[in-house]
């Protein structure tokens, strides 16, 4: 969990809708957070999920919950402070 940050950008698997092969997930985390379940601190990441939409475009999806051990880091954001120019 200390490796992450809200708004990087992560991959992660889930099974599909047959239940035995598994499809890649690509999102962005939104929060990081414990949660007790049982007697442990669970790692748990809210992701807004992007999603292909029918025009081939990229869309933020719904908001999913993942354990933080299933993700894996595919671009880190900036934590500089950028000026952006237009």
């Amino acid at each position: 969990m200390e490796r992450l940050d809200v708004g990087d950008l992560v991959q992660w698997s889930e099974l599909g809708p047959n239940g035995y092969q598994q499809e890649k997930k690509i999102g962005v985390i939104a929060e990081l957070y414990l949660e007790k379940r049982g007697s442990r601190n669970v790692a748990l990441a809210k992701i807004n999920e992007i999603v292909k939409s029918k025009n081939n475009l990229s869309l933020l999806g719904r908001q999913k919950e993942v354990l933080v051990v299933s993700l894996h880091v595919l671009s880190k954001v900036s934590n500089q402070n950028e000026e952006l120019s237009v």
